[in-house]
């Protein structure tokens, strides 16, 4: 229950529930499970690997956010403006992404696209389907995707 009082190990604590992310919270999840992992697979950090494409003004109209860490970049999204859409300019911030990927140490790149998002976009550019979630969001699947990056 939120807000109820609950003992745990002889501590009262508290479980809440909130809609609004509290970046402090979130921060110290992130470091508590990195430093339960750490014992497993070494010292790591994630880091930001972000590709923005901008038009002459200035606001971004494609791009792509993602982190790496442990050798592989996890790729969040990619969305590019509906009317650059079958331009190329995809697969350049993908092919940008991944020389980026490389040149961190990266050997691989994950990725979830939704069946009516862009698996076949990342099927052609050699990404493999790894996973599925069925009935997703009514007939839409969550397909789970990776690519090994041809490293020096």
């Amino acid at each position: 229950m939120d807000g109820a009082p609950k003992t745990s190990n002889s501590q009262t604590v508290t479980i809440e529930i909130t809609t609004e992310a509290q970046q402090e919270s979130r921060d110290v999840i992130a470091r508590g499970l990195q430093a339960f992992n750490a014992r497993h697979l070494g010292e790591y950090q994630w880091t930001a690997l972000d590709v923005y494409v901008r038009d002459p003004g200035g606001h971004v109209i494609a791009g792509l956010i993602g982190d790496f860490a442990l050798g592989w970049l996890e790729i969040h999204g990619l969305w590019v403006a509906e009317d650059l859409r079958g331009s190329g300019l995809g697969s350049d911030i993908l092919n940008a992404a991944e020389k980026a990927a490389v040149e961190r140490g990266c050997r691989a790149v994950i990725l979830d696209s939704l069946s009516f998002q862009a698996p076949a976009f990342y099927e052609m550019r050699g990404y493999v389907r790894i996973g599925t979630v069925d009935d997703y969001r009514g007939a839409a699947q969550k397909i789970f995707m990776q690519k090994r990056l041809q490293t020096r």
